[in-house]
């Protein structure tokens, strides 16, 4: 159907598509704002790892996360996601992949924030270089409990330093609920979680 049909069809008001948009009120429903996160994996030393960033700024000060940020005006998910990762990490050239979306209502203390999550593998090569308002970035070895059901741990081991983070893992509908973990920022334990199913590190069925 051509542009200028579908501007030709009416609503039960009688108005066209211009005529809708020119009344329409943007203000009738609040806005959440939108942010993106990058769930980058590597292989090394013949192990899984993950790529996490320090944050240099409240909230979650101090704490490990994924490289992310909010969306700038006009700007598609995953060119925002690949720009963050390039501004946090220098990591480019990715292929993205969407895991999910993540609301909930008290995700971050800034307000209502909506994030995008991405997967994909690091790039042969590269080495992340920690910029823009990460405090720095390591790589995180990952190993997830050998038995399988639906709780369970996920250690966290820096490559570079002697930091270990434990998460805690629930499962439920096959995506992992939100339990929070001392170290890591926000949801990002539930998000790690979900990316680890993904690639089938976290086993669902009970041996």
């Amino acid at each position: 159907m051509s542009n200028e049909l579908k501007n030709e069809l009416r609503n039960e008001k009688g108005q066209t598509l211009s005529e809708f948009l020119a009344e329409y009120d943007p203000s009738l429903y609040e806005h959440p704002s939108v942010t993106v996160d990058n769930i980058i994996f590597a292989d090394i030393d013949g192990r899984s790892a993950v790529l996490l960033i320090k944050r240099r700024n409240h909230p979650f000060i101090g704490c490990w996360a994924f490289p992310g940020g909010f969306l700038e005006k006009g700007e598609d998910v995953a060119e925002g996601a690949a720009r963050e990762l390039i501004e946090e990490t220098g990591v480019h050239g990715v292929r993205l992949r969407e895991l999910g979306v993540y609301g909930r209502p008290d995700r971050d203390p800034r307000g209502w924030i909506i994030t995008v999550a991405f997967t994909a593998r690091l790039p042969e090569g590269q080495l992340p270089k920690a910029a823009d308002d990460a405090a720095d970035a390591d790589l995180f070895y990952v190993d997830c409990d050998s038995a399988a059901g639906m709780t369970g741990n996920i250690t966290l081991t820096a490559k570079r330093s002697a930091t270990v983070i434990k998460v805690p893992y629930s499962i439920r509908d096959g995506r992992a609920e939100f339990i929070p973990a001392e170290g890591i920022a926000g949801d990002h334990s539930q998000i790690l979680a979900d990316a680890l199913i993904r690639l089938g590190m976290i086993n669902l069925k009970d041996e």
